[in-house]
């Protein structure tokens, strides 16, 4: 079983493993990075470590913030270091086993650096599933 931090956007639920979150934290004040990819909303600094954020709702194309008030700071960490993700907000912490994951009928795409495993049932409804999260590179697209 492995535990994973709920978290909505768009009315849709999704699921992240805990072991790849560092913190989580308010959206703390984010400075402006001149030509970055439309995902990254800013850089802060973490620990003396200048990190980009990444808009959950830009990565899965949701343009509009409307009513996202409980807008929390996921820092996220893999074998290419550490970045931030701003969603909308933590619903819970639960686990699920391996067998709990239904991997999709046909190919799912989320977004190009979003990459899913599958869905699982929480709370009677079903939550995409994140794999890993990748930071775009740095032009603008």
């Amino acid at each position: 079983m492995n535990d994973y931090i709920i978290f909505s956007s768009n009315g849709y639920g999704y699921a992240l493993e805990v072991n790849k979150i560092e913190r989580i934290d308010q959206i703390p004040e984010l400075t402006p990075y001149p030509n970055a990819h439309p995902f990254i909303e800013g850089m802060m600094t973490y620990r003396s470590q200048t990190l980009k954020v990444i808009n959950f709702r830009r990565l899965i194309d949701v343009s509009s913030d409307e009513g996202t008030t409980a807008q929390k700071l996921l820092i996220y960490h893999d074998e290419k270091g550490l970045f931030g993700i701003k969603v909308d907000g933590i619903e819970d912490i639960c686990a699920f086993d391996d067998t709990a994951i239904k991997s999709y009928a046909h190919e799912v795409k989320v977004g190009s650096c979003l990459h899913t495993r599958g869905v699982a049932e929480y709370q009677k409804r079903l939550i995409i599933i994140i794999d890993s999260v990748e930071l775009p590179h740095d032009e603008a697209a």
